[in-house]
């Protein structure tokens, strides 16, 4: 039956499985790309991505699994990187109504109920029939809702963890009733690999772990929070605390904001209310998986309908867990459908259904799965040209092509439109001014130059008015027209020059001259100006910038006491900076970037490296720890099946000595 719902949704979008590049340029896949593309590159680059927002930290880029899967997959088979990354992406999609069948059959024991949940999962659509606003195309109600979000939204994490979901709610409910070694480490790998995929995952998991230990009481509460601490534990130099803090500042972005006050309270009292009345009240049904499907569902449908139905936010971002609605919804249908006696009829009606469901979920998909020749496309044009004629040099490449531009460059970017973790927040409202002008007024141009430079910037893109880039994310697109060069153009597009003394993103500044607070706003440019002063005097020394690897840099200068290194990539506790064996501090200045006083008089060399902190030490203690312990736990697993084994064939001998 799985492997059938496997093929079955291989037929439906077979053409992922062999795409390159999708015609979606304007979803943030191909920055999921470049990071699978660093990971197959670079690995984990000694714990700096330097491509992404002026960079940072490894684990800021995104969770890993889906990028390193990618990253194996073109490692192993010789693909391009795009290809290698959509063909995982097609057996996540695949393996989704699979794992929801296994689940429902280890629960329910049934056949049939594990038929309907895959089945409906595979070819309905509940939260479009729940909710018009998601109804997609000419298929209405019907629409394969789960697909649009994979390929026009790339919701790419999303979906891996949506189809690994089912498999660790699968080993929770065995670790929590059958108890056992295998169960345990199952539990534990998968709801680590849930979380390490994206935090919509992390929700899933948590809510389903919770569902199932109020349907079979203390004991599984107590195996979920062994399995939780231990899964945490696993992937922690990943998902470290100050990760998850940086998580939780900005977790309300993306139309995902909260309301307080009275109302909000009140509203959450009541689906408090009504998740108490569905326990006590379900205690009264036989069967665990109904009284787990209710619990699960009430919140995984009431998430996304208060988000659409009433703009109310229970969780950050509520409107994108219409996914786990489907998941939810279809493992309800499949109890609705156990308990309907003609079975036999049932299943023919299901099937009937589902081949003209099938049928249009095949002609959808191969209307939106449609591979595309990247190179006719404006965004690879501006892509090849900044990275063939700027190596190295870092740019601010708005709109779609920066979310390609690091699968055709290892050039940094000032931006890379893949921000829910950038650890600079200056950085960021830098890009909104340049971006918007807003409130600007005659000044937007100059003050964007200004950030332009602070932040190391070669150039910048700009999108006309017919331009055929999606976004158009400059506002006003032509007011950098006879203040900056320009360096290419074509179409409607161009390619201006931030004019500079020098090629490095290390600058020899005066110790006065490092930004000393940071800015308010956009529009507080005042920290920067003489910042950027100094970045223009040629009185100033040049100061030579080299790359070693992707987390080592080093520097070298004449420099006259009182004078500093401005360097101008992100600050984070993990860097070090050293002159001739001596360690110096390594401060933050005003507008978040680097700035090293070495106390140098004549020719300087510093020697910067990016390396693990106290916290990084301790988290990869602890998933050491969970790896060594999980190890344990199965060789004891299979030494204990090892005598099993021989005790019943050493009873079998004696039987037979017996009997001879």
């Amino acid at each position: 039956m799985c492997l059938g719902l496997f093929a079955l949704n291989a037929w439906i979008c077979r053409e992922l499985f062999t795409a390159e590049f999708l015609n979606n340029l304007s979803s943030n896949d191909g920055a999921f790309i470049s990071i699978a593309r660093f990971f197959r590159d670079h690995g984990t680059g000694g714990g700096w991505f330097p491509w992404f927002n002026a960079g940072m930290p490894i684990e800021n880029a995104y969770q890993p699994l889906l990028p390193s899967l990618g990253a194996i997959a073109s490692w192993l088979s010789g693909w391009p990187i795009a290809r290698a990354f959509h063909f995982v992406l097609a057996l996540a999609y695949c393996c989704g109504p699979p794992g929801l069948a296994l689940f429902a059959w280890g629960m329910s024991r049934s056949l049939f109920a594990a038929f309907a949940a895959g089945l409906t999962f595979s070819l309905t659509s509940p939260a479009a029939w729940l909710i018009p606003a998601l109804r997609v195309g000419f298929e209405g109600h019907w629409g394969a809702l789960r697909l649009y979000n994979l390929i026009h939204y790339a919701e790419d994490p999303h979906n891996l963890a949506l189809a690994l979901t089912p498999f660790a709610l699968f080993f929770l409910f065995r670790a929590m009733t059958a108890g056992g070694p295998l169960n345990f480490a199952g539990a534990v790998l998968f709801s680590a690999s849930v979380v390490a995929v994206n935090a919509f995952g992390a929700v899933d998991v948590a809510i389903g772990g919770a569902c199932l230990a109020l349907v079979y009481g203390r004991r599984a509460a107590a195996a979920l929070s062994g399995v939780g601490v231990a899964a945490y534990c696993l992937i922690s130099p990943w998902l470290p605390p100050s990760l998850i803090e940086r998580m939780r500042h900005d977790q309300w972005g993306a139309r995902g904001y909260i309301k307080s006050g009275l109302a909000a309270a009140l509203g959450m009292a009541v689906a408090l209310g009504c998740f108490a009345a569905l326990w006590y009240f379900g205690r009264r049904l036989k069967s665990p998986f109904e009284r787990f499907a209710i619990l699960f569902g009430f919140w995984m449908l009431l998430i996304p309908l208060a988000g659409f139905v009433a703009n109310v936010s229970i969780v950050p971002q509520p409107w994108r867990f219409q996914l786990e609605l489907e998941l939810a919804a279809c493992l309800l249908l499949a109890c609705v459908c156990a308990r309907i006696p003609w079975r036999a009829v049932t299943v023919a009606a299901l099937c009937l259904v589902g081949i003209r469901q099938a049928v249009v979920f095949r002609q959808f998909a191969q209307s939106l799965v449609t591979p595309i020749d990247i190179t006719r496309t404006i965004e690879y044009k501006v892509d090849r040209w900044i990275g063939e004629n700027l190596p190295g040099r870092r740019s601010l490449i708005a709109g779609d092509p920066e979310y390609l531009f690091n699968v055709f460059s290892d050039s940094p970017q000032m931006a890379a439109a893949h921000e829910p973790t950038a650890p600079n927040f200056t950085q960021l409202v830098a890009i909104f001014a340049i971006y918007t002008g807003l409130n600007a007024g005659d000044h937007d141009a100059e003050y964007s130059v200004l950030w332009l430079k602070a932040f190391g910037n070669a150039a910048v893109y700009v999108a006309g008015e017919k331009s055929r880039e999606y976004y158009h994310a400059i506002a006003h697109p032509h007011k950098f027209d006879g203040l900056l060069p320009v360096l290419w153009h074509d179409e409607d597009d161009t390619v201006f020059g931030v004019p500079a003394r020098s090629a490095s993103l290390a600058h020899v500044v005066p110790v006065s001259a490092i930004p000393s607070r940071q800015p308010i706003h956009g529009l507080d440019v005042d920290p920067i100006r003489p910042y950027v002063a100094a970045l223009d005097d040629p009185s100033l020394p040049l100061a030579e910038m080299t790359w070693r690897g992707t987390s080592g840099i080093r520097i070298r200068a004449p420099m006259k006491r009182g004078q500093a290194v401005s360097v101008q990539i992100n600050y984070a506790p993990g860097w070090r900076a050293r002159v001739s064996g001596r360690e110096i501090p390594v401060r933050k200045d005003g507008i978040g970037l680097v700035a090293l006083e070495p106390g140098c008089d004549g020719d300087c060399e510093i020697d910067m490296e990016y390396g693990p902190t106290a916290e990084t030490w301790v988290c990869r203690g602890l998933s050491v720890m969970s790896i060594l312990a999980l190890g344990l736990i199965l060789v004891r697993a299979v030494r204990v099946r090892a005598v099993r084994v021989r005790a019943v064939r050493v009873r079998a001998v004696r039987v037979r000595v017996v009997r001879g």
